[in-house]
C-alpha cells in the first residue's frame, strides 16, 4: 500500500510542488484578503507538499546537489544553534522550516517539472506587465503629465488589492524580478513575434522600475540583464539592448536633466551612518552574532528612525556572526557555480537573479529568514534552482 502511494506521488510530486510556488510568484500581485492571508495560503500549500514529500523524500534528496545541500544544512544547523544557545528568536525556526520546504519545492520543479516552472514564470511576467501598465495609467490620470524628476514614485497600482506594495523600493524590486523574467523571455523566444511581444513587456516594466526611482531596483535589473546577455545574448541582442539603453539614457537626460546631480547629492542617504552603527554594535558578537531574528535597536539618522541594517550582508553578520555570513557567502558562490555549469534555460535565469541581488544586498533587503518576501524571490528561489541542478548535470 505504501509502495503504491509512494510511486503515485513520485510521478506527480512536481505538480504538487507547483502549487505553493505559484502562490508565491503570482499571489504577490493579488490575493484575497490581506497580506497575512497570502502568507497563510503559502504555508498551507507548502504543508501539502511536505506531506507528499515525506513519502518520496529519499528519491528526491538523492538527486540534489550534494555540496550545496551540505552547506545549506550547515547553515540551518547554525541557525538552530543561534536560537538554542545565543538567545535567538524561536519564531525563526518555524519560518526557516517553511522556507526549507519552499526550497525543496523549487528544487523538485527544477529536476522534474522545469517546463511547468518556466511557464509559471512567464505568467508572472505577464501579470507584472499588466500591473505596470495599470499603475502607470492611473498615476498619469491622477497627476497628469508631471514628469519632474522624483515628482512621484510608483508603488501601488491604484486598484484596491492589486499590485499594492506601498513602498517604491519594494515595488521596484518586485517589478525588477518580473523585468528580468521578461528579458529572459526575449532571449529564449522562438519566433520574431514572440520576441517583439516580450520586448514590449520588458519596456513597460523597465519604465515602471525607473519611475519607482529605486536605485536598488535599477541595479538589480541592470546587473541581472547584463548577466543574461553575457550567457545567452547573441550579437543582435547586444545591439538591440545597447541601443535601447542609449535611447533610454537620452530620453532621461532630456526629460530629467537633473537626474545625475540629484542622485549624486542624495549619496548613500545616510546608509553609511547605519552601517557604522551596525559595526559599532558587533564587539563581543563577531563570531556568533546577536542571535537569529534579533533586530537592531532603533537608530536615529537625519530625518528618520530605522530598525534594519539596510544591507542584507550586515543583517546576516549582526544576527549570525562571521560564521553565519561565511556560510551564506559560500552558499551563494556554490549556487552561482552550479547554475553556471548547468546552463539550462532555468539556470540561466537563476544565475541572473543572483547576479542582480548580490549587488543589491550591499545596500538593501532585510528580513533574512521570514515569511514570503523579496529575499524568497531574489535569493532563495535561485538557490533552490541551483540545488536541483545536479540532476540535470548528471543527465547531460
Amino acid at each position: 500500500m505504501l509502495y503504491t502511494v509512494s510511486r503515485f506521488l513520485k510521478e506527480r510530486l512536481f505538480l504538487i510542488a507547483l502549487l505553493p510556488v505559484a502562490v508565491v510568484l503570482l499571489g504577490r500581485f493579488w490575493w484575497p484578503g490581506e497580506t497575512s492571508a497570502w502568507a497563510s495560503s503559502t504555508r498551507f500549500a507548502l504543508l501539502t507538499f511536505l506531506v507528499c514529500l515525506v513519502f518520496v523524500g529519499r528519491s528526491v534528496f538523492a538527486r540534489l546537489d550534494k555540496k550545496l545541500g551540505v552547506v545549506l544544512l550547515l547553515f540551518g544547523g547554525w541557525v538552530i544553534l543561534s536560537v538554542a544557545l545565543f538567545d535567538g528568536q524561536s519564531e525563526v525556526l518555524r519560518r526557516g522550516l517553511v522556507l526549507a520546504v519552499f526550497i525543496c519545492a523549487v528544487a523538485v520543479l527544477k529536476m522534474d517539472g522545469e517546463a511547468a516552472l518556466l511557464n509559471l514564470l512567464r505568467a508572472a511576467a505577464l501579470v507584472g506587465t499588466a500591473a505596470a501598465l495599470v499603475t502607470i495609467y492611473f498615476e498619469l490620470e491622477r497627476r497628469g503629465l508631471d514628469f519632474r524628476y522624483r515628482a512621484f514614485r510608483l508603488h501601488s497600482s491604484g486598484v484596491p488589492g492589486f499590485a499594492e506594495f506601498f513602498n517604491p523600493i519594494i515595488s521596484g524590486m518586485h517589478m525588477a524580478f518580473a523585468g528580468l523574467t521578461a528579458c529572459w523571455c526575449v532571449l529564449f523566444a522562438r519566433t520574431p513575434a514572440a520576441r517583439i511581444f516580450w520586448f514590449c513587456c520588458l519596456s513597460v516594466i523597465a519604465a515602471y522600475v525607473f519611475l519607482t526611482y529605486s536605485r536598488s531596483a535599477w541595479l538589480a535589473l541592470g546587473m541581472g540583464g547584463l548577466m543574461l546577455l553575457t550567457l545567452r545574448g547573441r550579437a543582435v541582442f547586444w545591439g538591440i539592448f545597447v541601443g535601447a539603453v542609449i535611447l533610454g539614457l537620452v530620453v532621461i537626460t532630456i526629460k530629467f536633466p537633473q537626474v545625475f546631480s540629484v542622485e549624486v547629492e542624495r549619496g548613500t542617504t545616510s546608509r553609511d551612518l547605519i552601517w557604522a552603527m551596525v559595526i559599532d554594535s558587533m564587539p563581543g558578537y563577531w563570531v556568533a552574532g546577536h542571535g537569529a531574528g534579533i533586530e537592531m535597536s532603533q537608530m536615529s539618522i537625519p530625518g528618520a528612525t530605522v530598525v534594519n541594517t539596510h544591507s542584507l550582508y550586515l543583517e546576516v553578520l549582526f544576527q549570525y556572526g562571521v560564521v553565519g555570513l561565511l556560510l551564506f557567502l559560500v552558499a551563494l558562490l556554490m549556487a552561482t557555480k552550479a547554475m553556471w555549469a548547468d546552463r539550462s534555460d532555468l539556470s540561466v535565469l537563476g544565475v541572473s537573479l543572483l547576479a542582480g541581488s548580490i549587488g543589491v544586498m550591499f545596500f538593501e533587503l532585510h528580513s533574512f529568514i521570514h515569511s514570503p518576501n523579496l529575499i524568497w524571490l531574489w535569493i532563495w528561489f535561485p538557490m533552490a534552482i541551483a540545488l536541483g541542478s545536479q540532476f540535470k548535470r548528471n543527465a547531460q
